[in-house]
C-alpha cells in the first residue's frame, strides 16, 4: 500500500517544499494539501516543492468544479504538472466548506443537485485536454470552446474523485484514475470496495489499475495524551460527524447527542481546544478510536495493524492527514510505517 501525507495549506511555499523534500527522502508516494476557505491557494502551495523535488507526487484535495470552473482548473493543474515534470495529481469533489462559504449550498450534508454530473464532466474535460488537438467540449453542465494547451506536454496528471457514497463511487470507477475517500472507516471501505469492483467490472477495468485511496487522520506522538488531545481538537472535520458516518459504532442516542452538540465540536476546532463541551468522555474516546489513527509511538505496531486491515480491505493507497510536528511525523511514517507495509 502506497503511503502519502496531507498537509495544512497554512504553511508557506518554502515550508511546503521542505516538508515535501523530507517526505521524498523517506520514500513517501505523495504529498497533498487540503482546500480550505481562508487558506493559501492549494496549487500555489506546491510551486517551490515542484522545483526542488524529483520523484514525489503532489496535488490538492479536493477542488470542486462549482468553485473553480473546469477550464481554469485545467490551466492550474496542467501548469503545476509542467512545473513538477508530470508529478501532479488532483482530487475533484462536489465541494464542502468552500461551497457553503460561497453560498452554493446551505450545509455540509446538503448536496448540489448537479454534483455528480458536474464532477464527471470536469474529469472528462480535463482528460480530453490535449496539446495536439483543439477541444470543443459540450456537456450538460459545462461547455468549453477552443481549448488547446499546446504547452502541456508532460505525462497527464492523475485525476481522483472525492467520494464517500454510491453514486460518486460508481462514477469514479467509470471515468477517473482513482478515488479518495475521506475518513473512511474500515466498514465503509469494505462497502465501498463492493461498489468500486462492480463499477470497474462494468467498464472492463481492473481493480489493480485503479487507485483506491483514503484520507485518514494520523495523530501519533511520544506522549499519548498529546496525541489524543490533537485528535479531539480536529474531530469536527472527521467525516463531518454525520449520522450515517457514526451509526456503525455509536448508539442511536449517542449519534443524536453528537448532532445536538455539533456547535461544541466546531467551537473546539476553531479554538484549538481538546475540551468539547457537553460531550461525555466515552463518546469522545469512541470517536477518536473509530475515525482516527491515534496513539503513542509505543503503540505503533497496533496502528500499523489497522493500516494493514485497510490494505486487506482493498486500499492500495493511504493518505495520512498530519497536523502538528510535521517533520517528526514524516520521519516516523518513513522509518517505521512504510517498511512495515512493504
Amino acid at each position: 500500500m502506497r503511503v502519502g501525507i496531507v498537509l495544512n495549506p497554512s504553511a508557506s511555499a518554502a515550508t511546503f517544499a521542505e516538508n515535501a523534500a523530507l517526505a521524498e527522502k523517506h520514500s513517501l508516494e505523495a504529498v497533498w494539501t487540503a482546500n480550505h476557505v481562508s487558506s493559501r491557494d492549494p496549487f500555489m502551495c506546491f510551486t517551490e516543492a515542484a522545483r526542488i523535488t524529483n520523484k514525489i507526487r503532489m496535488g490538492p484535495v479536493a477542488i470542486s468544479p462549482f468553485e473553480l470552473h473546469p477550464l481554469k482548473m485545467a490551466n492550474l493543474l496542467l501548469t503545476l504538472n509542467e512545473m513538477s515534470n508530470g508529478r501532479t495529481d488532483i482530487v475533484i469533489g462536489g465541494g464542502g466548506e468552500t461551497m457553503i462559504a460561497m453560498n452554493l449550498k446551505p450545509t455540509f450534508e446538503s448536496m448540489h443537485p448537479k454534483m455528480v454530473p458536474a464532477v464527471r464532466e470536469c474529469i472528462e474535460f480535463i482528460k480530453q485536454a490535449s496539446p495536439d488537438k483543439l477541444l470543443n467540449f459540450e456537456g450538460d453542465v459545462y461547455q468549453v470552446h477552443g481549448y488547446q494547451p499546446k504547452w502541456a506536454t508532460q505525462e497527464p496528471p492523475r485525476l481522483y474523485v472525492a467520494a464517500s457514497k454510491k453514486r460518486m463511487m460508481r462514477m469514479s470507477a467509470e471515468v477517473a484514475d482513482g478515488v479518495m475517500m475521506s475518513d473512511g472507516t474500515l466498514p465503509m471501505v469494505k462497502d465501498s470496495m463492493e461498489i468500486l469492483k462492480a463499477g470497474l467490472a462494468a467498464t472492463g477495468r481492473l481493480v489493480e489499475d485503479f487507485r483506491i485511496n483514503n484520507l485518514y487522520a494520523w495523530h501519533v506522538k511520544k506522549d499519548k495524551d498529546e496525541a489524543v488531545h490533537e485528535a479531539r481538537r480536529k474531530l469536527w472535520v472527521r467525516g463531518m460527524l454525520l449520522p450515517w458516518y457514526l451509526e456503525p459504532f455509536l448508539s442511536e442516542a449517542d449519534v443524536q447527542l453528537v448532532q445536538d452538540k455539533m456547535d461544541s465540536f466546531m467551537n473546539a476546532y476553531f479554538a484549538e481546544s481538546h475540551e468539547i463541551e457537553g460531550v461525555p468522555e466515552r463518546i469522545l474516546d469512541a470517536l477518536v478510536e473509530n475515525v482516527t489513527l491515534t496513539g503513542s509511538v509505543d503503540e505503533l505496531d497496533t496502528l500499523i495493524g489497522h493500516l494493514k486491515e485497510f490494505e486487506a480491505a482493498g486500499l492500495n493507497e493511504i493518505s495520512l492527514r498530519i497536523y502538528d510536528d510535521v517533520p517528526e511525523a514524516i520521519r516516523l511514517i518513513g522509518e517505521e510505517v512504510i517498511p512495515a507495509l512493504r
